[in-house]
């Protein structure tokens, strides 16, 4: 049963269980009662935990008296129990009603329990506490305070589970001490014989904590005032108890376990006030906890409210679940923003806003969320409704918490509401944060963009030098070496050193006259091909060889080389090493639109002025449909919002739903509103539009860019704005011939901006995402104030090129000239003096050997005749004349003999090539 005490209207307003979201059947279990007496005001109402009839207690002061007025019967205490028909709700209810007759002020702080059967109510005042039992219509009142007989305690919250109790307020600490009042806990039990409560623990805010929370005095505590509301739960399973203190912004989590009051832990939402206006536990068994948060103004003024929802075990690093209100679960639209109070039973929740309005969210299955959005009638109280968790989401577990996104990497098509998790989705296919399908590949998400950027002018720009390195330069890889012309120039050289070879062997070494006849006919031959000696070196004309194979590389090369332009009809330069090489110089510049510009120019510029353009925006990784999904495209003028073209296309593929619309202008702001909560993966945005050729040297080109925008671990957010600019493109090509026309081509370049922490979203922002009930999309077009000029021109033309040729093919032949007159007059003359000066020396050892020979034998013989004469001398002596003259004979003879033969051995030994001038 829910009770809402309506002072304004003095009833309660009553709606019987069971609760359903069909308005007729909730409807027909619903009562108003009014008060007994209309100047009742009702302080709290309290119902049993596990009640077993319709029944409710509520106490209450009567109004139009003086606040200081010790009075009777000021405060009163209340029993209603329904007597009617379970099934056929009647609204017959039964009252008791006892009146405090002690004379008392007014109570500024009076709560209210009862019992787990709902039979007992116990009240606890600063002044007196009661119990009222409701088969006797018994009212006990105790005068004292007992829970704290000494110091003055101020409840402001509590709550029993039939044997142990917990109350919440404020300790006085004297009106000589800095902090006026100090947050405390009771622990309590009530004797069920004479009804009193007595104190088992206290539990006390610490005063000498570092905390904020513990400077704060609670001045004026002692006073009705709502920032220092507290709430209290307990869960008797756990033997726990939840205190939230709004004014310290926190909520504790306390045990009882041993009859002690202990802190296990709190959590609370930083500097500032109202989390813990109202706590409760949505089941006991598992735990899990429900929080309600205000949100305040500097004045103290209530804005707005959240209700966390947090999974066990409670910790101050805590991440709740859950958020109320969410893009799932919108506040009901009777509904104000700002609760009073949170209750739960079993799994439900009950909110009360501070307007009166009750709202019941029902606790929903697996695979499904309770749907706060309600019915479009305004009803009190209004139920959730069960709704399948939409695609890319999913929920495992029983509750009124809304349905989580898949991770990236997973997906759920929603088809399947019985599912309790996602699924992996395949490889290499675009699955973000709540994907619902994995039929995108990655592919798909590439941009398409019509302009590079525009190319560098080479750094060499002459013909002279581009010849040069292109001809006389080897690459490392074997591509650029088999198209290197000076490669094929050394392996004709080669070659030409081969024959060289040969043909000075036939000349020196051969003798045989065929091989003689040979050479001189190859002498011949070469002598006529000697274009680097005019004919007058067989060498020279073996050299020409190489001159040709260089002069015939420059020519095709250039030929080659002056058809590639301009670079937009041209492929790549497979025809020498640098494939980039191109006879093609670039500049590009800004220039200002204010700035006049040729009449060419500005034929270009009127054409991109006057393409219509159509915008197209595709939602990828979405179950978003054409049909059923009516999306809204506005454009804004001036400060309204107008429809925009109602002929846009729609199409829908894979998951992928892509609309198209011609826009009214360029410089435009464009918004999409797409109905519905439904997930989105990613964003694809782009402009297209025909061209136009308006002269065979004008032409307006086809526009067709687009960009894909997504973020890994991320999902597009319901509010997303995305900036395009808008810049004018003129490539302006020189001709090849002077005096015609240049070719002028325009196009539209799009520079995208969006910043992704605003436009996408993570599970967690997601979870603090204030509640939308519709996605956003703002487009903002513009265009800028100057265009890009890109002009191109040739390096080098026709009559340049023949000229550039004939210079080159002149150089080389210069170049071998040069080589030839070098090795003629420098190189040869010295070989030829070091090996004349090599053979003059081995010569001259030769003839002082056979010297030095020749004067030993012709002394022995000397001596020999000498002796000879001696032993003669006396017997021939007439005769000695005639010996003397014989051996001077021989000697001369003998000596002549060996330099005729050393002149003979020289001749044979030395070549005649160089007994003569060296010359080929």
């Amino acid at each position: 049963m829910i009770v809402e005490a309506q002072n304004d209207l003095s009833l309660f307003n009553i709606q019987l269980a069971p609760y359903t979201d069909d308005i007729t059947q909730s409807d027909s279990r619903h009562c108003y009662i009014e008060y007994d007496d209309p100047s009742q005001y009702v302080y709290a109402v309290a119902l049993g935990k596990n009640p077993s009839t319709f029944s409710f207690f509520f106490v209450g002061e009567m109004t139009g008296l003086e606040e200081d007025d010790e009075l009777a019967n000021r405060t009163f205490v209340g029993f209603l129990n329904y007597t009617g028909s379970p099934l056929t709700i009647d609204c017959e209810f039964n009252l008791a009603i006892k009146y405090v007759e002690i004379r008392f002020v007014h109570q500024e702080h009076l709560v209210m329990t009862t019992d787990a059967l709902g039979l007992v109510a116990y009240g606890f005042s600063d002044r007196f506490t009661f119990s009222y039992a409701a088969s006797n219509n018994n009212l006990s009142i105790h005068l004292n305070n007992s829970l704290s007989p000494s110091t003055a305690f101020l409840p402001y919250a509590v709550d029993y589970d039939g044997s142990h109790g917990i109350i919440a307020g404020f300790l006085s600490n004297g009106l000589s001490s800095r902090i006026k009042y100090r947050a405390a806990a009771i622990l309590f039990s009530i004797d069920a014989l004479t009804t009193i409560a007595t104190n088992i623990s206290i539990w006390k805010y610490p005063t000498n904590d570092t905390t904020w929370q513990a400077g704060q005095t609670n001045a004026g505590a002692d006073q009705h005032d709502p920032k220092f509301d507290m709430s209290v739960s307990i869960n008797p399973t756990a033997t726990q108890v939840l205190i939230g203190i709004q004014s310290m912004n926190t909520v504790f989590l306390l045990s009882y376990a041993t009859l002690t009051l202990t802190l296990v832990t709190s959590i609370d939402n930083g500097r500032g006030l109202g989390f813990g206006k109202g706590v409760a536990w949505l089941n006991d068994t598992l735990n899990s906890v429900v929080i309600l948060a205000n949100v305040y103004s500097t004045n103290y003024v209530w804005s707005s409210s959240k209700i966390y929802v947090y999974d066990s075990p409670l910790a101050n690093t805590s991440r709740p679940v859950s958020i109320f209100p969410n893009s799932q679960q919108p506040l009901y639209s009777y509904m104000s923003s700002v609760f009073l109070n949170i209750i739960t039973n079993s799994l439900d929740l009950v909110l009360l806003d501070d307007q009166g309005g009750l709202f019941v969210i029902l606790s929903a299955p697996i695979g499904h969320y309770s749907s706060t959005v309600g019915p479009t009638v305004e009803i009190m109280p209004a139920f959730s409704s069960q709704v399948s968790c939409m695609p890319g989401t999913y929920k495992n577990v029983t509750g009124i918490r809304r349905c989580f996104l898949c991770p990236a990497g997973t997906k759920n098509d929603g088809i399947n509401s019985t599912i309790t998790t996602c699924v992996d989705c395949a490889i290499n296919t675009f699955c973000p944060l709540g994907s619902a399908s994995d039929s995108i590949s990655n592919d798909q998400l590439n941009n398409v963009t019509q302009t590079v950027a525009y190319p560098k002018s080479p750094d060499i720009t002459g013909l002279d030098d581009i010849l040069f390195f292109t001809l006389f330069s080897i690459g490392s890889s074997a591509r650029c070496v088999a198209l290197s012309p000076i490669f094929w120039t050394i392996i004709v050289a080669a070659i030409v050193i081969v024959i060289v070879s040969v043909m000075l062997v036939i000349k020196y070494c051969v003798k045989n006259p065929r091989a003689i006849n040979s050479y001189k006919l190859f002498e011949k031959v070469f002598k006529q091909t000697d274009i680097i000696r005019e004919g007058n070196m067989w060498a020279g004309g073996l050299a020409t060889f190489c001159v040709i194979v260089l002069c015939v590389s420059c020519c095709v090369f250039s030929a080659k080389y002056y058809s590639s332009y301009p670079i937009e009809t041209s492929g790549p330069s497979t025809y020498t090493c640098d494939t980039s090489i191109r006879n093609a110089q670039f500049s590009s510049s800004l220039r200002s639109l204010s700035v006049p510009v040729e009449e060419n120019i500005q034929g270009m510029i009127d054409l991109l002025n006057d393409q219509a353009v159509n915008l197209d925006v595709s939602f990828l990784n979405t179950v978003y449909n054409c049909t059923s999904d009516e999306v809204t495209l506005t454009y804004l003028l001036g400060a309204t919002w107008l429809p925009v073209s109602p002929n846009r296309s729609c199409k829908l593929s894979s998951y992928i739903v892509s609309y198209s619309a011609l826009l009214p202008f360029r410089s435009i702001t464009v918004q999409f509103t797409l109905p519905n909560i439904y997930t989105i993966g990613g964003l694809r945005v782009g402009l297209s539009a025909p061209g136009k050729k308006e002269t065979s040297t004008i032409t307006l080109q086809d526009l067709g860019f687009s960009q894909t925008f997504n973020q890994s671990g991320h999902m597009l957010g319901q509010d997303a704005r995305i900036a395009l600019q808008l810049t004018k493109v003129i490539n302006s090509t020189s001709p090849l011939v002077k005096g015609e026309d240049d070719i002028l081509s325009g196009i539209w370049i799009g520079s995208f901006t969006v910043n992704y922490y605003e436009s996408f979203m993570t599970d967690t922002d997601y979870l603090n995402a204030p509640p939308k009930t519709s996605t956003n999309l703002i487009l903002v077009i513009s265009e800028t104030p100057y265009y890009i000029q890109n002009e191109q021109s040739p390096i080098a033309r026709l009559p340049e090129m023949i000229y550039h040729d004939f210079l080159f093919i002149t150089m080389i032949i210069g170049m071998f000239v040069l080589i030839f007159v070098i090795v003629e007059v420098m190189i040869l003359p010295c070989v030829a003096s070091l090996i004349r000066k090599c053979t003059r020396n081995a010569d001259d050892k030769y003839r002082t050997d056979s010297s030095r020979q020749s004067v030993s034998a012709h002394d022995n013989a000397a001596n020999s005749i000498y002796h000879s004469n001696r032993q003669e001398s006396r017997e021939l002596k007439h005769n000695s004349a005639i010996v003397d003259n014989v051996a001077l004979f021989q000697r001369q003879k003998y000596t002549l003999n060996q330099y005729a033969n050393r002149s003979e051995d020289d001749t044979q030994q030395l070549p005649p090539m160089w007994n003569r001038q060296a010359y080929l």
